[in-house]
């Protein structure tokens, strides 16, 4: 990638947990820190990726920001402040990008507050969803329209927030960019798979363990293939709040020896080789990258139809999708992948151009937005 000179950035997210937000804030953090010098990143003090970047000198963890306790977000805005304000001392053309629902909020307040002049939010779904209460999504909604004002530049990932973003906001086709959600594409090399009749096929997830992604819908939409074809596993990557419920839950119904919890894994690419089917029972999302990723895998697909799954998947040509919290029709359509390896085989070699979604696509285009910046 052509280097151009960019000004200063810092990046702001609420939690460096495992997740297509925190990888894509991350991999700009690191490209840009790696070659202008002048990037940094602030995060609460929290999450599995904390490990991997809490060394960097220019990582500022604040154990103040944390998703769920409103009570603190008083702190850590006058924390993320005072960073900003010091750096800004020091770069008076200071770019701040805000990844997340909660940092971005807090984060673009205090860059305006400080008198950043470009602020940057990527929309990795906006905070307002069905899946509220009527209280949750109207504080949600009208905290992100009001932070509309300030914020200079939206990054949608998918054209499902484009959308939601040109219904709901003024001037939001000014500011808006389409830039996808990148994964590590070079590591995504498709396996050779041979077909089989025994009746097996192996699904698998990765996902937080948290209300959100909803593996109980997967459970009992996979119990039910299970029981008609004994062959079938799953597998899932990933861990949260929820690992004990969902490992009572994988007992009481004797199925230890069907599925398998993985955990979190630093190259979930090594599993995913394994895996027949990819499922996803999420509420709601921006764009999964993890059906990105099965994607350059060549493995097909099936979801709810949630966020910016459709500018990703093809109904019945590389995958299925059907209505959220329809258990009956996510177990159909796995039953149906299951039983006919022809429909497998022809779900996951449909070609499609996933460039969008590359590492160098994606870094090309923030590097092309920050040098607008300066203009």
């Amino acid at each position: 990638m052509e280097q151009k000179k960019i000004h200063p950035i810092l990046y702001i997210i609420t939690k460096l947990e495992m997740g297509g937000a925190q990888k894509v804030c991350l991999s700009l953090f690191k490209k840009f820190s790696t070659d202008s010098k002048t990037a940094w990143l602030i995060s609460g003090s929290e999450g599995h990726l904390v490990e991997e970047i809490k060394h960097h000198k220019n990582v500022i963890l604040l154990p103040s920001l944390k998703r769920e306790i409103v009570w603190k977000d008083f702190a850590a805005f006058w924390h993320i402040f005072c960073e900003i304000k010091k750096l800004k001392a020091q770069h008076p053309n200071l770019i701040v990008h805000t990844h997340s629902t909660k940092a971005g909020y807090l984060g673009r307040w205090a860059a305006w507050c400080v008198g950043i002049k470009t602020i940057i939010h990527t929309v990795h779904g906006f905070g307002f969803h069905d899946h509220q209460s009527k209280i949750g999504y109207t504080i949600a909604y009208l905290l992100e329209r009001l932070t509309n004002i300030i914020t200079t530049r939206y990054i949608c990932v998918s054209s499902a927030d484009i959308k939601i973003g040109l219904k709901k906001f003024p001037h939001f086709k000014k500011k808006y960019s389409l830039i996808r959600a990148a994964v590590d594409d070079l590591q995504l090399i498709p396996a050779k798979k041979e077909f089989t009749f025994d009746g097996s096929c192996t699904f698998g997830t990765i996902a937080c363990f948290k209300p959100q992604k909803n593996l109980f819908d997967l459970l009992e939409a996979f119990k039910q293939v299970h029981f008609y074809q004994p062959q079938t596993k799953l597998e899932i990557i990933g861990d949260g709040t929820q690992r004990p419920l969902i490992e009572r839950w994988i007992q009481k119904h004797h199925l230890t020896s069907a599925i398998t919890l993985h955990g979190w894994q630093e190259n979930p690419a090594i599993f995913m080789h394994n895996w027949d089917c990819f499922v996803l029972s999420s509420l709601w999302e921006g764009l999964p990258c993890a059906a990105v990723e099965a994607r350059f895998l060549k493995i097909p697909v099936i979801s709810y139809n949630i966020g910016g799954l459709t500018d990703i998947i093809e109904h019945g040509k590389n995958g299925y999708l059907c209505q959220v919290k329809n258990k009956a029709l996510l177990a159909h359509y796995m039953t149906l992948v299951a039983q006919n390896n022809y429909v497998r085989h022809a779900l996951g070699s449909y070609e499609q151009d996933l460039n969008a979604f590359t590492q160098a696509t994606m870094l090309n285009l923030h590097q092309d937005l920050y040098c607008q910046s300066k203009k």
